[in-house]
């Protein structure tokens, strides 16, 4: 309304503003503007005095309630009746609206009041990131109280290097998915969630870069979607957080490392790591929560810093990720709990691995696929006979045939429990963090083998035909070898020592997993026996110590050989044939052949270093005993990583890949850490006590911050020297190509292996051990 003047007229245009705390009030547009109408009624001078409702407000402000639920408040309350600040149906406070009886989720959103209520009472809040509908449902049906559209859509999502290339188009197309995914219902799998949490929308960078634009932008934001925006900046975005505020838009400050100007700050570090970082951290806060910020995210500082912020605004939750425990919630990257990107940050914590679930999902669909046996029936649906004749009266190969023999199935991966230790030792994981290698048909110049935690290779999953079951002699004397006869019953297990028994074994059976093994079996050989069980339908498992794998100074001649309670083992494991050769039979013309398998790319490497002889041994026995048993999966332990990888490279350069599938196990171990051997049995008392110190010294080196190849190599091998071993080597090989890497490079994709001596009145040990990083 236009305001007179001696010789001149002003302008006094009046807007709503939200005023610190949540109330709105009417006020001048403009700075340079009166404060109050000279010429008006008394009703509209008494609308400067008053406070606004905060539903009318809202409405005029932002022309839309859909974000939130707004009711218009009801009058005539009974004095003295009160509403629980929590039941806030929008997001500045509280409301009469009440909920549907019964249970399930609310329909009502928790909003800032209800934020603060629980923050008041001491409650934890908690905030994840969500970046399109799905993550959002999942948010929402855990029941937290916060759900951040965070700019690291940027890494996580859209494939960028950091945030900085995000702009504000990808942050109002996420964020209207994120508020379509708390609005959606509910179901099952979501328990009983609480309130609606509230969405926060991330500025940007670039997107506040003036004032203009940080209230274009994040009114954009809040239209779209979000209840509240975020800008990372400390005490010189006070200003902005103060426009923002007057404007009607709640903000979330962010201090301590802010990602879109890490560059500044050093790179992706902590921040506040002395007194004067420390204070002047604390002083943004302090700035930041003055200047109206309803809360605070602090990210990367230490502990102390994070519960400083905490106690210097009192009245503002302060949201820590990488800040400790002291402060008023806590907030996670969605991706990283959920285990889609590798290793975490240090500060965060892996609830799942989904990277692996998922990788799961897609290499047994491709292997069903092609493999024939998905689509099953049950996935069609099937045309009525007489409509099927109709058509197959232009289309006869539409007639119903005999369906043949299901075609072979490829290889596909499954998941397996995780394994468990004993969680009182110090240092122990609480699952094999060794994970499984495992070998599928790939093209030339791929990794011999693929490494994922937790992982095996085994069939698709289909129906086959049912398979007969071994040959079973019936008489208690072993056969004359010469009768060219099926071998020797044990019960139900079928013993056979030579190539010719196999053979006539082997033909009865339709599909066979086989075990290669020396003998002197322990629990981790049975393993071995219990994932071959899943993979074929009869194991067979050799026993034969392989002289061609043993140098003159090994213990060849003093290996354990128990054959008997071998057997008697295996039997009870459902084992359904074993194959014990002599060495002639194997050997005709004696130990190690005239003509040799040679992996020559593990030549000069770690424990083809130490043992140059054995991996030359262990590929032409291998490659024997698949010639002799025709198996369609053999299974190895992790233990021997090279061994593995010396076995998954036979068989594509032989190419067997196509007809062996190779399931490779996690390594066995005791209660408390130390990989299962049959050398085991070589330890006094005093080795036992030191030994299991190996695996919890991989474990603790590769897992340090910033650990690389040359860092964990330094840190075993002072380590266990300190203990008394004598370490042969430490070995930081790729993955893909066991080749040693650099001691500054990733450790990412490494296989991390040890050889150790322990030596202990007069007696030695030889261990070895390797984890994999993924």
């Amino acid at each position: 309304c236009p305001v007179e003047a001696p010789g001149e007229m002003a302008v006094l245009i009046a807007t709503i503003r939200r005023l610190p705390g949540g109330a709105f009030a009417k006020a001048p547009k403009a700075h340079g503007m009166p404060a109050l109408p000279s010429q008006t009624s008394v009703c509209n001078l008494a609308t400067y005095f008053a406070t606004w409702p905060k539903h009318k407000s809202e409405f005029l402000l932002y022309g839309s309630s859909r974000a939130f639920s707004v009711a218009t408040r009801q009058t005539g309350a009974a004095p003295g009746a009160s509403t629980r600040a929590e039941d806030s149906t929008n997001l500045y406070g509280p409301s009469d609206v009440g909920t549907k009886s019964g249970t399930g989720a609310s329909d009502k959103p928790l909003g800032l009041g209800g934020l603060l209520s629980r923050f008041r009472k001491g409650q934890k809040l908690t905030m994840v990131t969500a970046y399109d509908f799905p993550s959002a449902r999942f948010a929402r049906g855990a029941g937290m109280e916060l759900v951040l559209v965070g700019d690291s859509i940027g890494n996580c999502r859209l494939g960028l290097p950091d945030t900085v290339g995000v702009e504000m188009e990808d942050m109002l197309s996420a964020v209207k998915a994120v508020r379509r995914g708390i609005e959606a219902p509910c179901h099952g799998w979501a328990g009983q969630p609480g309130k609606k949490p509230l969405v926060v929308g991330d500025m940007p960078f670039g997107s506040y870069l003036l004032e203009a634009e940080a209230l274009r932008n994040a009114a954009a934001l809040r239209k779209a979607g979000s209840d509240m925006v975020k800008l990372e900046g400390g005490a010189h975005m006070a200003p902005f957080v103060r426009a923002l505020t007057q404007a009607g838009i709640a903000v979330m400050g962010h201090v301590g490392l802010e990602p879109q100007r890490a560059m500044l700050q050093g790179g992706l570090k902590m921040q506040g790591t002395t007194a004067p970082a420390a204070l002047e951290i604390i002083n943004d806060a302090k700035q930041l929560a003055a200047a109206g910020a309803v809360a605070l995210v602090v990210e990367c500082v230490p502990n102390e810093v994070g519960h400083a912020v905490q106690l210097a605004i009192p009245n503002v939750p302060v949201i820590g990720i990488g800040a400790g425990g002291h402060v008023a919630g806590q907030v996670l990257v969605c991706d990283d709990l959920l285990g889609l990107h590798g290793k975490p940050p240090s500060f965060a914590k892996r609830y799942a691995d989904l990277a692996d679930t998922s990788s799961n999902a897609y290499m047994s669909y491709l292997s069903e696929v092609r493999s024939g046996t998905f689509p099953e029936p049950v996935h069609g649906r099937a045309m009525k006979r007489e409509e099927l004749a109709k058509l197959a009266e232009e289309f006869p190969e539409l007639q119903v045939q005999e369906a043949p023999e299901p075609p072979r199935a490829e290889p596909v991966v499954e998941r397996l429990p995780p394994r468990l230790f004993d969680n009182d030792i110090k240092g122990f994981p609480n699952r094999d963090m060794t994970g499984r290698f495992y070998q599928l048909k790939r093209p030339a110049a791929a990794s011999p083998f693929q490494i994922a935690s937790g992982l095996v290779v085994s069939l698709a999953k289909r129906k086959c035909p049912t398979m007969s079951a071994a040959p079973v002699w019936t008489s208690a004397a072993a056969p004359d070898s010469t009768s060219g006869a099926t071998g020797e019953s044990r019960g139900e297990l079928t013993v056979l020592h030579t190539c010719d028994e196999v053979n006539a074994w082997r033909r009865s059976a339709k599909r066979v997993a086989l075990v290669p093994t020396m003998g002197n079996l322990h629990e981790g050989h049975l393993e071995l026996v219990d994932e071959a069980k899943k993979d074929g339908s009869e194991v067979i498992v050799s026993i034969f110590v392989n002289p061609g794998q043993f140098a003159p100074h090994e213990d060849f001649d003093r290996y354990p050989r128990t054959l008997e309670n071998d057997i008697k083992l295996l039997s009870e494991r459902g084992v359904s044939a074993v194959f014990a050769p002599t060495a002639k039979e194997i050997y005709p013309r004696g130990s190690p052949g005239r003509t040799l398998a040679v992996p020559s790319f593990v030549e000069g490497l770690s424990e083809a270093a130490c043992r140059p002889h054995f991996f030359t041994g262990v590929a032409t026995v291998c490659l024997k005993l698949f010639n002799i048993c025709q198996p369609d999966v053999v299974v190895f332990g992790q233990k021997d990583a090279m061994q593995c990888a010396v076995i998954a490279q036979m068989l594509e350069d032989f190419n067997l890949q196509s007809r062996i599938s190779l399931v490779i196990a996690p390594t066995s171990r005791e209660f408390d850490g130390l990989a299962r051997s049959s050398r085991n049995a070589y330890l006094t008392p005093a080795m036992r006590r030191v030994a299991p110190k190996i695996y919890e010294t991989l474990v603790d080196a590769t897992q340090q911050a910033a650990a690389t190849p040359g860092s964990v190599r330094s840190t075993v091998r002072e380590r266990l020297t300190a203990l008394g071993m004598s370490v042969q080597y430490v070995s930081v090989a790729d993955s893909g190509t066991m080749a040693e890497k650099e001691d500054e490079e990733q450790l990412s994709k490494s296989v991390v292996s040890i050889a150790c001596m322990l030596s202990d009145e007069g007696k030695e040990c030889r261990l070895i051990d390797n984890v994999v990083v993924p």
